[in-house]
């Protein structure tokens, strides 16, 4: 595991280089993150899923995650405005949750995502946080106990490297992409959640499904279905669009 911890850290190390005081695109910041959350599920043994979760006055937006299941553990502390990762993006000390099963914090969302997914135990570390914003990187597992000292010490690399890239100066502008796309979600959610009287998680459940049948990125499908159902709906670009 060491072996191979450091020789993903030397990668990681590379690529944030290649982001301070250079001109790189936002699919080079994007697949950075994306190695980062993939490399610490590969650098630590029981580790199964990993996402990076940006709150920005008040927005809970989910970026970088390795699965679909790492996304519903955000989903599920946006629902309940509580949870390990939002609480690691507060404090300055990692947040870790070794039994989900037995842990008597944030009860509702222990619940939810015991009887949702398979995962077991979660480790979260804080990488930014300011007047407005802050953000948090997790690693969640499907056992319990999947954490010790090592785990813990690998996952801290990957955070602090994490944090550094997410201060380069394309970050700003990815993110608001990122809410931007939160918000089409939304609308899309808000508009089948009317025509067929479905609540916020079914609604999300039905974009789900109809993204992975259709072969169509989420974001995509929502953007769609806005035009279908508002066709004066602005086409990206010309400022009219009242939620941007």
């Amino acid at each position: 595991m060491v072996e191979r911890g450091n020789e993903l850290f030397r990668a990681v190390a590379a690529q944030v280089a290649k982001l301070q005081d250079a001109e790189v695109s936002d699919d080079d910041v994007e697949k950075l993150l994306l190695s980062l959350t993939g490399g610490a599920v590969a650098a630590i043994p029981d580790a199964r899923h990993a996402s990076i979760t940006v709150v920005e006055r008040g927005e809970v937006v989910t970026i970088a995650s390795t699965d679909p299941v790492a996304e519903r553990v955000d989903e599920l502390q946006t629902k309940h405005d509580i949870g390990p990762c939002l609480d690691a993006a507060w404090e300055q000390h990692p947040v870790l949750i070794e039994d989900y099963t037995t842990d008597e914090r944030w009860p509702r969302f222990i619940e939810d995502v015991v009887a949702q997914t398979a995962v077991r135990s979660s480790l979260s570390f804080q990488l930014h946080r300011d007047e407005t914003s802050m953000s948090a990187f997790n690693i969640h597992a499907d056992s319990v106990h999947a954490f010790d000292a090592e785990a813990q010490r690998v996952g801290s690399v990957f955070a602090a490297n994490t944090a550094l890239a997410l201060h380069s100066q394309t970050w700003s502008h990815q993110f608001d992409e990122a809410l931007a796309s939160r918000d089409d979600i939304g609308q899309a959610k808000g508009i089948l959640m009317e025509r067929y009287t479905v609540d916020a998680d079914q609604a999300f459940a039905m974009l789900k499904q109809i993204s992975q049948t259709s072969n169509t990125k989420l974001v995509e499908l929502a953007r769609r279905l806005i035009d279908i159902d508002h066709p004066s709906h602005d086409q990206r670009g010309d400022g009219t669009d009242s939620a941007r």
